[in-house]
């Protein structure tokens, strides 16, 4: 059995959480007409063009075209060009297999003390990194592209984005403040996507976390996105290539490690990361040469892509 998670296929959504309440906005926006919940089942099984979705729906071309629009905004559709007679043709599939929303609170105490630090991407302490690889920053490129040396240079400090094919990339977030506290959950969050030439919204990436040196977990990025232009993304960066990741969230607590809120694992618990053992807290993120799916990866920072945040770690003690 594989321990790669692929969660983009199953949209979890938590009502408690503030960080998605744009998106369920945005999903049950999407499956409020019935025109787009019709399109939606259109393409079940096969990817269509917009004038064969008009066709079989009986629904004219610009009325399925603006339709398409916020199912491509919710995320619940993938947008892919493929080359027709005239230029490129829009094709439509399916990107979610099922949504939920949870109505539940997320479990928290409010007695807990927390601290929580931004770290911006491009203060990483330490790489090794394979080409095609790269950085940019708010208002410019930063050197130049596919040259790992490139990321030990001090211009690094002003990346917004950061890709690369494989290998890895590890920051260390300062944590001696609370070394002598019992800390009850780590938690890191961070915008990512897989990386190719331009985009693919369907090129699979397995992502390795560790902490500490410990592995957490590997999870599966389901493409490197694009087709519109991301929140936060610079207009200078040009509309072909990545633009936006998805928001995740790792966290260890005493039950096990947690991927987007839900339990990956229990048999790793926050005591094996020996986080008292040091003034720093080490994250590594990266793709193994070894990877079932290379797909390289791209991190976006708070200046860069649909998140306005680099990378968070938070301690609750």
């Amino acid at each position: 059995m594989s321990d790669v998670i692929n969660p983009q296929k199953h949209l979890n959504l938590v009502i408690d959480d503030p960080n998605e309440h744009e998106l369920i906005a945005k999903v049950a926006r999407a499956l409020s007409v019935k025109e787009r919940v019709m399109i939606l089942k259109d393409i079940l099984t096969c990817s269509k063009n917009i004038p064969t979705i008009a066709k079989e729906l009986n629904i004219p071309e610009s009325s399925v075209t603006r339709h398409v629009d916020v199912l491509a905004d919710a995320g619940l559709i993938y947008i892919s060009y493929l080359p027709g007679i005239k230029g490129h043709v829009k094709y439509l599939s399916q990107a979610i297999l099922d949504i939920s929303v949870s109505l539940k609170p997320l479990k928290t105490d409010v007695s807990d003390n927390e601290y929580s630090l931004e770290m911006p991407i491009g203060m990483f302490a330490s790489c090794d990194v394979k080409a095609p690889c790269g950085m940019t920053g708010k208002e410019k490129e930063i050197e130049t592209f596919d040259d790992p040396s490139v990321f030990f240079s001090p211009s690094r400090i002003d990346a917004e984005c950061i890709w690369f094919d494989s290998g890895f990339i590890t920051y260390r977030f300062p944590a001696k403040q609370l070394k002598s506290r019992p800390y009850k959950k780590l938690s890191f969050t961070f915008e990512i996507c897989s990386e190719t030439i331009y985009y693919n919204n369907d090129w699979p990436s397995d992502i390795t976390v560790r902490v500490n040196g410990i592995k957490l977990l590997t999870f599966e990025s389901k493409g490197d996105f694009g087709g519109r232009r991301g929140k936060y993304t610079p207009v200078y960066w040009p509309v072909t290539s990545t633009q936006f990741g998805l928001l995740h969230k790792v966290s260890v607590t005493d039950e096990g490690v947690y991927f987007d809120h839900h339990l990956f694992t229990d048999k790793i618990k926050l005591n094996d990361l020996k986080l008292h053992t040091s003034s720093a807290v080490s994250f590594e993120i990266g793709v193994k040469e070894d990877a079932v799916h290379r797909g390289g990866l791209n991190l976006f920072g708070k200046n860069f892509g649909d998140f306005p945040q680099a990378i968070i770690m938070t301690i609750k003690w």
